[in-house]
């Protein structure tokens, strides 16, 4: 007699292709879940991300002037239901906009050192190509557990029982190696939609930060600096001068 959960595997593995059928479901889960991620997370981040780079791209004349006049309504469009990683680097780019004496915006930063890249449907592509090879694993593993209970059974009977139980123990473990394939071929076709769609994000998000750093002026700390220097080394230029002037009348 088996215990429950050994019986259980044999019965279930003792069913003529359940191990091509479980191959297959493996297989279609993982088209399954490219469909799915595409739908509820792919396709609404690209979405915003177009959205967003069209609000920028619909500026004309002087693009800096028009949005730093057009700030606060632009503020409003961009600042809306987003993915979480957009969010907050609107936040901490917005965060970095000054003033300048023109009318315009100075950014510290580019727009791509203040946002993270929104990889999420790459990255859960990703963590299911892990989790389909560690299925497949253990699916074959549960097989071959079975095959050996169904043969170390048989084996009981004498000789000729032992060589077609070992013979059988042989073709239903070939059998099962089939879902460690399919774990296998669907955690590359995994890998190879999430470095599919990372490259896609990536290239849109590089169109958004460069609409959005032609609308600024870059302003780095290091400039801001060497322009402090230059106006301190006028006005004492200028002082010296005027103290110069005197001593030179008299």
């Amino acid at each position: 007699m088996h215990d429950p959960v050994t019986s259980f595997v044999v019965a279930v593995f003792s069913m003529p292709g359940a191990a091509l059928m479980m191959a297959a479901a493996i297989l279609v889960f993982a088209v399954g879940l490219i469909f799915q991620s595409g739908h509820f997370e792919y396709v609404p981040l690209m979405d915003d991300l177009r959205r967003r780079a069209e609000l920028l791209d619909d500026l004309r004349g002087d693009r800096q002037k028009v949005f730093a006049e057009s700030f606060e309504a632009i503020d409003k469009r961009l600042s809306g239901v987003a993915h979480p990683v957009i969010e907050l680097g609107w936040a901490h780019y917005r965060g970095q906009l000054t003033p300048t004496e023109d009318g315009r915006l100075a950014a510290s930063i580019h727009a791509s050192d203040a946002f993270d890249l929104a990889d999420t449907p790459a990255r859960t592509l990703e963590w299911w190509a892990n989790i389909m090879v560690a299925i497949g694993l253990v699916i074959t593993f549960m097989g071959i557990v079975a095959a050996l209970t169904e043969a170390t059974s048989a084996m009981g009977g004498g000789g000729a029982a032992m060589q077609g139980a070992l013979i059988n123990l042989l073709t239903i473990a070939a059998t099962k190696f089939w879902t460690s394939i399919a774990g296998v071929l669907a955690s590359i076709i995994l890998r190879l939609a999430a470095r599919r769609r990372r490259q896609l994000i990536e290239a849109q998000e590089a169109h958004f930060f460069a609409l959005l750093d032609g609308c600024v002026r870059f302003a780095p700390p290091e400039k801001v600096m060497l322009e402090q220097l230059t106006v301190l080394g006028r006005i004492e230029a200028a002082l010296a001068r005027g103290a110069a002037s005197p001593r030179g009348a008299a």
